[in-house]
């Protein structure tokens, strides 16, 4: 049995128009209230700029962005880089975001969700992964992990996002759906079972450089500020 993360995300987007007739970009719903960060949609992008984005970000970066959803955490990125790598596996995602944020300074990537070969090696200088994670299982998060090195230069910044099922919030989110991904199906758009422990072994185990481990900006998750490594 397989999750399928594509179709999941294509469902989704979809149905996005019927279950929110009010909003004009898909993503605008996710406002991090039930992850504890936030009350408001610009409450949210003003918490993941400021902690986030500003500290690490600069003119002469070029990011690459894991899963780029509607493009909300994409248009704060534009704000700080020089140039933006949109990759999803969701071509439906992808071309939200390119009808939001149009092309200048921005290239759109298809992602087959295992190999990363659709990005150039080394072709970023920082990774940013954001509410993407939370619902990849964990293999499939350190299968990215061994994946990103290659595609990085220069500074190699990384700022992972994944939910944390021991956490309070996290809890009430795992009782919440446990019961609807049974018998090895997931839909692909569920939260998935990830610690910050078990991501803390992925990343020592990959030799990446943590800098830094936040699980009380969002404080269902958890966000970190890592380096990767140059070899894996």
């Amino acid at each position: 049995m397989t999750i399928d993360y594509e179709n999941s995300w294509e469902e989704y987007a979809k149905k996005w128009h019927e279950d929110y007739p009010e909003l004009t970009h898909i993503g605008d719903e996710w406002i991090g209230k039930a992850a504890g960060a936030a009350n408001s949609l610009a409450e949210y992008e003003k918490l993941i700029e400021q902690k986030f984005i500003a500290p690490y970000i600069n003119e002469k970066h070029t990011v690459l962005e894991i899963g780029i959803g509607g493009g909300r955490t994409a248009e704060l990125l534009l704000k700080h880089c020089q140039k933006l790598i949109c990759a999803d596996i969701s071509n439906s995602m992808l071309n939200a975001t390119k009808n939001r944020l149009g092309e200048a300074k921005v290239k759109y990537l298809k992602l087959d969700g295992i190999t990363l070969n659709e990005i150039d090696s080394k072709t970023a200088d920082v990774c940013f992964c954001y509410d993407t994670m939370v619902h990849l299982e964990p293999r499939d998060i350190f299968n990215y992990l061994t994946k990103i090195p290659a595609k990085l230069r220069g500074e190699k910044i990384c700022i992972f996002h994944h939910t944390n099922t021991l956490s309070d919030l996290g809890w009430q989110r795992f009782l919440k759906d446990w019961d609807n991904n049974l018998m090895g199906k997931r839909n692909g758009t569920a939260h998935s079972v990830m610690t910050n422990t078990i991501m803390e072994k992925f990343l020592s185990h990959l030799k990446y450089k943590i800098i830094h481990q936040d699980t009380n900006s969002v404080p269902r998750d958890c966000v970190w500020i890592c380096q990767a490594p140059d070899i894996i």
